[in-house]
């Protein structure tokens, strides 16, 4: 059993242009299986937002859905053409509803799912996904950027496919997990020797003991929102989300 945080906060420099946060975050538990998504809209596509949205409310269904396929499959490579295929199909059909172009939708998707002693995962773009094992904080997928930083893979490219990136493995000492856009690791995550920083390991210790039922309003999530809209967030001028999966110390 997992307890979870996620957040989204908007970027100050769309704050000072009027232009609306672009990432996106979602968490589904259903059926035993447990889903986490995040999604940072491209900021050169028109309605971002959207595919972003889209793709966090799709990744969320399709895992819940087929996790134990996926999981399970000795054909990675079909995986991650059936979960492309989904996350394409929902952001054609948002683009449909809005009368816009798919590639008017562009984002990335990073996401992580439990259930019983599994997890697994998938990333196409920039951002950070790790996780801590054994008391070792590692990076398990990281910024996919070409030359230049700021130019990534987005779930509409034609490359996305090639960059898709799946993984999946065992639970046994696994005390949770991080997924944060390319604005959050501004401050997370060091891309000169690709660790984490050793705050990720608080934050993560942090979700699994927090004390009491979860809720929206839950002590702890408002303590790690300030996190994010005051801290993380004036380290950067981009959106900033995270998402963060901590596993339950039995008493």
């Amino acid at each position: 059993m997992f307890k979870e945080f996620h957040h989204q906060a908007r970027g100050l420099s769309h704050l000072r242009d009027g232009t609306p946060v672009q990432d996106r975050t979602k968490y589904l538990s259903r059926g035993g299986v447990q889903v986490l998504c995040l999604a940072d809209g491209a900021g050169s596509a028109s309605h971002s937002q959207f595919g972003a949205q889209a793709v966090v409310d799709e990744g969320c269904a399709v895992l819940v859905e087929r996790f134990d396929e996926y999981a399970s499959s000795n054909d990675g490579v079909q995986v991650k053409v059936d979960l492309l295929d989904r996350l394409a199909a929902k952001v054609t059909a948002t683009a449909e509803r809005h009368g816009v172009p798919p590639d008017s939708l562009a984002s990335t998707f990073l996401c992580v799912a439990v259930s019983g002693n599994r997890f697994l995962g998938a990333h196409v773009g920039d951002g950070v996904v790790g996780y801590l094992k054994h008391g070792d904080l590692r990076s398990i997928s990281g910024p996919d950027n070409s030359e230049f930083a700021n130019q990534t893979t987005f779930v509409t490219s034609g490359r996305a496919l090639e960059s898709m990136r799946l993984f999946r493995g065992a639970l046994d000492g696994v005390h949770g997990f991080i997924l944060m856009s390319d604005g959050t690791a501004e401050s997370l995550y060091n891309p000169r020797n690709g660790e984490l920083a050793a705050a990720c390991t608080k934050l993560i210790n942090a979700v699994g003991t927090a004390p009491g039922r979860q809720s929206k309003n839950s002590d702890y999530k408002k303590r790690l929102r300030r996190l994010v809209n005051i801290t993380i967030r004036n380290a950067t001028k981009d959106d900033c989300s995270i998402g963060i999966l901590g596993r339950v110390v039995p008493s």
